[in-house]
């Protein structure tokens, strides 16, 4: 029944989602192919900064788009997966760390500043540490701060705008590509996730002028990570000159669905939207790869996905109104169209620049213009084009969809009927846990103890919640350091790494992370101490 209705749901929403489409337009290709670069606007310019090239070969060069064509430029340094901040002046752009080697091997210290007015780099000094994939933005007082980086080391470190990088202070866990977000004129926060390419969610938040702290709903929720460019602009939907900083970022959850967060201050939430983000089309599922891009001015934010025919997608949320209203537009195939963040033109169209498929040895060169800014270029689909079977087969799905969703809803309720019956299953789901030692299975999920338990899901997560004050990622990490507590207890030869992994976590700077926060130590420094 439960399948029968997320079938239903997606049929429906292919019915009324995908008949609109977009108007698109392929500009002149890059002179050279590209990938983990940079791209910006500058002076009014659209700019093209690094990366590397076929062989994965790191590119000194940087490309202006002007006269309709695109002007080579040559830089001083590589800035292959570097990071970009366009300075307030508007003309003035940071460049700065990227990888040292080709192939995507270690990190730079390398920085130069971009004058876009007279197309010339000046090199003229060195980052605080090597970084690659880090990312900056710029302060109130004209500095920029600096957090992020390829592998570990990393640090807030500022720029004081002229010619010198200092360190500030330590974040709590290093982050590529992190999103760093104003929440004030001299205060930033930081968050993400440590890597890319794999679903590792961080609910640590670091803040330049404050303590760090933790977001349940990113344990959950991963943001979608940016190779390029600067976060706080991108995603910013408030009014700082109203003290108001608003954003809204793109984050998928362990099971592949996509939703919007919205963070005010230090607030993250759910943005509730009228449907949830289109998973499938009538071609087949929809993936997500790049974060979302907000257009304050018409208050909407854009998605763009693509499918395995080649099939390119937009989804537009207006992230104003409350629910906020989705909508799915089908560009159709395009060929060479590069998995690259999109950017924002100045008349609310996105650009895709070069980019890769699945392969960073062959980066494309290929430019593309998606005209989401022009009420004129927006295009309705006849609705005609799906046959009369197909809206007759979805009224019918939608019916058994309610009914099943009824019967569903009482079958499995995911709250205990009384206190009685909650009191006994937190009792069973601790009796499991310290007889069968569930804990030490890295890929423990709260499915798999409900399964055991013969209840809902969201039951047992109900009565963690309730009756241990904490998310059930959190009550089973608990479990899991106590038991490394153990370990280290009875050795001193045991290595950290097999202790993380003989306790039950899956990765060391979850381990770290979960160890810290319940001893308010190290590994390390526990088991010296005890």
């Amino acid at each position: 029944m439960k399948r029968l209705l997320v079938l239903s749901f997606l049929l429906i929403s292919t019915i009324s989602l995908v008949g609109q489409t977009l108007d698109v337009e392929r500009l002149p290709d890059l002179n050279i192919p590209r990938a983990g670069h940079n791209v910006f606007y500058a002076n009014g310019e659209l700019t093209v900064v690094g990366g590397h090239t076929s062989g994965f070969v790191m590119t000194p060069t940087a490309e202006y788009f002007s006269n309709g064509a695109w002007h080579l430029i040559s830089t001083v340094y590589n800035h292959d997966d570097g990071m970009a901040v366009v300075m307030s002046d508007g003309r003035r752009v940071l460049l700065a760390g990227g990888h040292d080697k080709n192939l995507g091997i270690g990190q730079s210290f390398e920085a130069e500043m971009y004058n876009s007015a007279t197309h010339t780099f000046e090199g003229f000094g060195s980052l605080q540490r090597s970084r690659a994939l880090a990312q900056g933005v710029e302060l109130a007082d004209g500095q920029v701060l600096i957090a992020g980086n390829h592998k570990d080391n990393d640090c807030f470190e500022i720029f004081d705008g002229k010619k010198s990088f200092s360190f500030v202070k330590d974040v709590t866990i290093w982050r590529s590509a992190p999103y760093l977000l104003p929440i004030s004129d001299n205060d930033v926060m930081a968050f993400g996730s440590v890597w890319r390419g794999r679903f590792e969610p961080c609910d640590t938040v670091d803040r330049l002028n404050g303590e760090p702290f933790t977001v349940p709903l990113l344990n959950d929720w991963m943001p979608f990570l940016y190779d390029q460019n600067n976060h706080a602009n991108e995603s910013f939907i408030g009014d700082a000159a109203a003290g108001d900083y608003s954003y809204l970022i793109a984050a998928y959850n362990n099971g592949g669905e996509v939703a919007f967060i919205h963070i005010k201050d230090t607030v993250f939430s759910l943005l509730q939207t009228t449907i949830p983000v289109p998973a499938i089309s009538e071609y087949g599922r929809i993936k997500y790869n790049r974060p979302a891009i907000a257009d304050r001015r018409a208050k909407r934010a854009y998605l763009v996905g693509n499918d395995s025919t080649n099939r390119v997608y937009v989804v537009a949320v207006e992230y104003a109104k409350q629910p906020a209203p989705i909508t799915l537009y089908n560009i159709g195939q395009l060929e060479d169209f590069g998995d690259a963040t999109p950017i924002l033109t100045p008349d609310g169209d996105l650009i895709v620049a070069g980019g890769i498929i699945d392969d960073n040895f062959a980066p494309l060169a290929s430019v593309w213009l998606l005209h989401t800014g022009t009420e004129k270029a927006l295009v309705t689909a006849e609705t005609s084009r799906y046959p009369a079977w197909l809206w007759v087969l979805g009224g019918l799905l939608l019916v058994l969809a309610i009914v099943a969703a009824i019967r569903y809803d009482r079958k499995h309720r995911s709250k205990p009927e009384s206190d009685a019956a909650a009191d006994e299953l937190t009792a069973r789901i601790v009796q499991l846990m310290e007889t069968q030692r569930l804990y030490l299975n890295p890929e423990l999920k709260v499915n798999d103890v409900a399964k055991v338990l013969g209840v809902h899901r969201n039951t047992v997560s109900a009565c963690v919640n309730a009756h241990k004050g904490c998310s059930f990622n959190q009550f089973i990490n608990d479990y899991r350091v106590e038991y490394a507590k153990k370990l280290l207890r009875e050795t001193n030869e045991i290595k950290i790494s097999h202790i993380c992994h003989e306790a039950g976590f899956a990765t060391e700077s979850t381990f770290f992370r979960a160890f810290k926060a319940s001893t308010g130590m190290t590994p390390k420094e526990w088991a010296e101490k005890n």
